[in-house]
């Protein structure tokens, strides 16, 4: 029974502590029409975990969430259209991404869930950059969405509209919770 139990404490020891988000940047770019406008948008606000295996590299069950409404883009008007009457974060506060595992020693491609406006779909996330250690990891991912295919209405103001695909770059700095 003594060695089950130090099995048992031992398989549970291969996670690392779950480590948490501290420093962060999400932005998104979106083009205009005419074509030559960019709206560019950021936030500071990441909220995440996930757990660290050391020896399978491997992040398991990375789970991000924004709070929408954190969202600027420089322009004070044009964010309170964006959060209220587009994303309406009065009733869908946040977005989440959701990755089951992948190997952050590599650069490459991973399926993903994103929730947002309600809706959930699978997505591809590019990640880019990776570096880590047993005390922080920094991330780097980037993907692109249709907002229809979120329920999302194509944003316009004075003319100009907003393009249906948008491009989102998610930076983070992620520290043990040891």
């Amino acid at each position: 029974m003594k060695k089950l139990l130090i099995a048992l404490l031992l398989s549970l020891n291969t996670y690392s502590s779950p480590y948490s988000i501290k420093d962060a940047q999400v932005e998104f770019q979106a083009k205009g029409f005419p074509s030559f406008i960019n709206i560019n948008g950021k936030t500071q606000e990441l909220n995440g975990t996930f757990s660290y295996d050391p020896e399978k590299e491997e992040i398991k069950d990375l789970s991000l969430t924004v709070p929408l409404a954190t969202l600027k883009t420089g322009m004070e008007l044009r964010d309170e259209h964006m959060t209220t009457k587009y994303l309406e974060t009065d009733k869908f506060p946040h977005a989440e991404i959701i990755i089951d595992k992948l190997n952050p020693k590599a650069e490459g491609k991973v399926n993903a869930t994103l929730k947002l406006h309600g809706k959930s779909r699978e997505i591809i996330v590019e990640y880019k950059r990776v570096s880590l250690s047993q005390e922080n990891i920094t991330f780097n991912c980037q993907f692109s969405i249709d907002l229809s295919d979120y329920a999302i209405a194509t944003p316009s103001f004075q003319g100009i509209s907003v393009a249906k695909d948008v491009k989102v770059s998610v930076d983070f700095t992620a520290h043990n919770q040891k």
